[in-house]
Formats: structure tokens, sequence, C-alpha cells
């Protein structure tokens, strides 16, 4: 005699399956969704990071450019740079000294300038 196999197991097995299925389904979105948070993340490190490393070297540049037009704006002259003192002339209107110091100036703004250093 053979045995048959009640309906309602039947039933219960399709709705354990139906079940496992839609669990392993919603499990699978979860981790999906995971993923892309790390990745959305770690994007956005990134991204900071970057964005600190632009200011810092923005600041810095803009510093050296700041002090390259402060060292500019207190130069003497270009003028008096290039006067040529003749011993013709009897009035002097600038002492050696002075145009000396002058000449000094203009060429320690040019070497920061150039970025060539003093020495």
């Amino acid at each position: 005699m053979m045995k048959t196999i009640p309906l309602i197991a039947v039933l219960a097995t399709v709705l354990i399956a139906i079940a496992s299925f839609g669990a392993g389904w919603q499990s699978a979105n979860w981790q999906r969704d995971s993923v892309e948070l790390v990745i959305q993340q770690a994007a956005k490190a990134a991204g900071d990071k970057a964005t600190q490393q632009t200011l810092k070297v923005s600041s810095e540049s803009s510093e050296k450019l700041e002090q390259q037009l402060e060292d500019i704006r207190n130069a003497p002259p270009k003028e008096i740079r290039t006067e040529i003192v003749k011993p013709i002339f009897t009035n002097v209107c600038l002492s050696p000294e002075f145009v000396s110091m002058y000449n000094d100036t203009a060429e320690r703004i040019e070497r920061t300038l150039s970025g060539k250093p003093i020495k």
C-alpha cells in the first residue's frame, strides 16, 4: 500500500521554500546596500582629504606670493639702481652708500622673485 503525502505537508514545504527564497533575496539586498554605503563613505573621505590638501597648498602659495609682493612693495625704484654716478657732475644727489644700499635691495628682491637663494 502506498502512502500519500498530505496536502498540508506539501503546502507547508512550498511556503517554507518561498519564505527561504524571500529571506535570501532580502539578505542580498542588505549586503548590496552595505557595500554601497562603504563605497560612499570611502569616496567622501577621499574627497575631504583632497579638499584639505588643496586648501593647504593654496594657502601656502598665497602666503609665499604675499611675501614676494611685500618685498616688491618695499623695494627701491629701479631707476636708482641703474643710475650711473659720473665724476664729471659736481652735484651728487645720492651718496655712494645710498646707491649701494638700493642696489643690494634690488638684487635681493630679484633673487626672491626668481626663487634663487640669497647666498
